[in-house]
């Protein structure tokens, strides 16, 4: 389906939202038609067409531009808003998550954690079930840069123990499959969460009542704990991802190696971190 009739039905269900305001919504109509005219410059006129590189790029436009933060926050917030109803609410057969996307820092001030830091956030005692559960996430999202979409939708399957691998991405993910190798400590920590479970269900990371997590807050709030546990200043699960990208680069790795790395389909969305190069 065409993005500029997709905009002009979305138009219309703004118009009839009473949670949205008639100045958000004429707003939002601008924003997306200034969307659609920057995707028909780069010649992408079919929603099918619109990828992470694309959402990402129209920021960076924006950004060179000077654009106030402001600004940028809400053509951001209708776009997100835009692409989450073609997904849920259409038949255009548009499977793309875009939240995940928009985590990327308008400001480009990189957060990342030093090694003592994340071992501070990794100092909590492992006393129970969830205790290795929160350490599993922590000790993932730092050693493979999984997003909390990801890995949320990580299945026990896609453990290797034995290799000591978790392969990430494939279908149903907007990030290219990957396998990661993890450290000794981390399977050891994987090997004591899944041995403390007591519950067949299939999925890596579950919440109470063994039932899956099902937001990206519920891991943002468990990451809020541990750092309030062992006096961290608060972090959110972006800049755990952020300190798995720096560490590759630090370490001598390109931004190459960092695009296979974390599983993006092109270098559009990670130029953030071309100063750690």
């Amino acid at each position: 389906m065409r993005v500029e009739v997709l905009i002009r039905e979305f138009g219309d269900v703004l118009a009839d939202d009473i949670a949205t305001s008639p100045r958000t919504a004429e707003f939002y109509r601008t924003d997306l038609r200034d969307f659609a005219a920057f995707l028909s410059g780069r010649g992408i006129e079919e929603i099918g067409s619109v990828k992470v590189g694309e959402v990402m790029a129209f920021r960076n436009h924006l950004l060179e531009e000077n654009r106030k933060r402001f600004t940028v926050y809400r053509k951001d917030a209708a776009i997100r808003r835009f692409l989450d109803w073609v997904r849920t609410s259409t038949d255009a057969g548009f499977d793309y998550d875009p939240i995940e996307p928009m985590h990327q820092p308008l400001d480009q001030n990189i957060v990342a954690l030093t090694d003592e830091e994340a071992g501070q956030l990794l100092s909590f005692p492992l006393s129970g079930v969830w205790d290795l559960r929160d350490a599993a996430v922590i000790r993932l999202m730092l050693e493979s840069g999984v997003t909390v979409g990801e890995i949320r939708g990580l299945l026990r399957g896609d453990l290797d123990l034995d290799a000591g691998t978790v392969t990430l991405g494939g279908p149903g993910s907007h990030l290219a499959p990957r396998t990661i190798r993890l450290a000794p400590e981390t399977v050891e920590v994987l090997q004591r969460y899944l041995g403390a479970r007591e519950d067949d269900t299939p999925e890596l990371v579950i919440g109470r009542a063994a039932k899956p997590v099902k937001t990206s807050k519920a891991l943002h709030t468990a990451i809020l704990k541990r750092c309030e546990q062992t006096g961290l200043f608060e972090i959110s699960p972006m800049v755990l991802r952020h300190t798995f990208a720096v560490r590759i680069l630090r370490r001598g790795g390109s931004l190459g190696d960092l695009k296979e790395a974390m599983g993006v389909r092109d270098t559009t969305n990670i130029g953030v971190y071309r100063k750690f190069v």
